[in-house]
């Protein structure tokens, strides 16, 4: 059976840890060889309250919290890209494209992962990373290892974190979903490495910070939005990635 390995690719450190945490530490913990690429450095984001840095130092501080989160969920690798936070959308697509598709030629992914369409939250930068890793995969698909490419979402179904509105899709859509518990902690452990931006992560994980990680998710959901595996169905929910994805891959 060759290595299984997955690439995550998201547009802002701490990303990760909020869309997907349970499911990367649980896949890591199994030997998948998993891969990261951040298309900023976050500089846009809070220093801390009280500043934790100073602005010009919030992209530095900010790469280093995504590798210490990293190296918690089990990351092998991570790429960071040096365009601007919240200036995603203004890169012309195709030359993202092109750097995605660099690293998946560098990491060999079976599977990647991204935001769908919207975002989660709406912000433009995950419209713009999910839009150009849609389009990477699909349109040179013939030339690249990928066999699923899925989007990170949450249900409608899930209760929305006081005073945000996230973006959700129905459950009857979503494809997948791959349930963690025992990865709570680690999650945790990974979102409070992410320290300039404690206040978003208390406010969408609520006592965090204090230690109750009852809000922690425990499962993460996603849609499946393409795969070039013949004959492949979903009955039901996959309850993993890789399902359907031949072992000599």
């Amino acid at each position: 059976m060759s290595t299984r390995r997955l690439l995550l690719v998201f547009a802002h450190p701490d990303d990760e840890s909020f869309t997907s945490a349970v499911t990367i530490a649980k896949y890591a913990a199994k030997g998948v060889e998993i891969s990261l690429v951040c298309a900023t450095r976050g500089q846009a984001g809070s220093a801390g309250d009280p500043p934790l840095c100073s602005p010009g130092e919030l992209p530095q501080v900010r790469e280093r919290e995504l590798r210490e989160a990293a190296q918690i969920l089990g990351i092998r690798h991570v790429e960071v890209l040096d365009y601007k936070d919240k200036h995603l959308s203004e890169v012309p697509q195709g030359i993202l494209c092109e750097q995605i598709r660099q690293a998946i030629r560098s990491y060999r992914p079976q599977v990647v992962i991204t935001f769908a369409p919207h975002g989660i939250s709406g912000h433009p930068d995950h419209r713009a990373i999910s839009s150009a890793t849609s389009q990477a995969v699909r349109e040179r698909s013939e030339t690249l290892p990928v066999r699923k490419l899925y989007h990170c979402t949450i249900p409608s179904t899930s209760p929305q974190p006081p005073g945000r509105t996230l973006h959700t899709d129905p459950y009857e859509e979503i494809t997948t979903e791959i349930t963690a518990p025992t990865f709570v902690p680690t999650a945790a452990r990974a979102l409070l490495a992410h320290r300039t931006q404690h206040k978003s992560v208390e406010g969408v994980f609520p006592g965090i910070t204090r230690g109750d990680l009852s809000r922690v998710r425990h499962v993460n959901h996603f849609i499946l939005a393409w795969h070039n595996l013949p004959g492949y169905r979903i009955v039901g929910k996959e309850n993993d990635l890789f399902a359907g994805i031949p072992a000599s891959d």
